[in-house]
């Protein structure tokens, strides 16, 4: 079964993966350090504002799954995080990690705007070895990324990784008007309407006007 990660614990693990591969020098990252990598301004999107307790949240919860570890290096006050990327990925090559790192760190993205993304964390010779990479991914048993509908205006479709969501969250490409889909929500205003309504009533009984 795929491993489901939030938003969050996405951003965390994609910013351990960039670090290592474009910063060897200063990886592991500290706590203030992986906060800092989360919340930058480029080549992230959305662009977050993430507390230091909401990334160490996060980040225990990679560690308890054994998508991430803790180190303590020799002469360092402050413990040091790594990812284990190759458990989410079952032991993949470089251009699977790195193209899934830039799909955790920046969204769904055409073939092209991945080969452009990835120069740093490794080398692709074409747009068409990144396409013939996602398609293989697209096809396992539990497939890791899928191909959106292209959009109006669009000259390539874009990918996403299927991590923080499985098929059923990627929009249909003609997306249906749900008044129904409101319906529980009304029936939930009702009720509550009722509860006050009730409530008055047993308050008039207690203090009379």
């Amino acid at each position: 079964m795929i491993t489901e990660l939030n938003d969050i614990e996405a951003r965390v693990l994609g910013s351990l993966v960039e670090k290592s591969l474009t910063t060897p020098e200063s990886y592991p990252l500290s706590l203030n350090s992986l906060v800092a990598a989360c919340n930058q301004k480029t080549s992230r999107d959305p662009v977050l504002a993430l507390e230091e307790p909401v990334v160490a949240q996060a980040l225990h919860a990679l560690i308890e799954r054994s998508l991430a570890g803790r180190i303590h290096e020799p002469g360092s006050r402050v413990p040091k995080f790594m990812h284990h990327a190759e458990i989410l990925l079952d032991g993949a090559d470089a251009k699977t990690i790195a193209t899934i790192c830039v799909l955790l760190l920046r969204g769904p993205q055409t073939a092209g705007e991945i080969k452009t993304r990835t120069d740093r964390l490794c080398e692709f010779a074409s747009s068409a070895e990144v396409e013939s990479l996602l398609q293989d991914m697209s096809l396992r048993a539990e497939p890791w990324v899928v191909k959106l509908p292209r959009q109006a205006g669009q000259k390539e479709s874009r990918w996403r990784q299927l991590f923080t969501g499985g098929p059923s969250a990627v929009p249909a490409a003609n997306p249906v008007a749900a008044p129904a889909a409101a319906q529980p929500a009304i029936d939930r205003v009702a009720e509550l309407e009722k509860r006050v309504a009730a409530l008055e009533e047993a308050v008039k009984r207690i203090v009379p006007a």
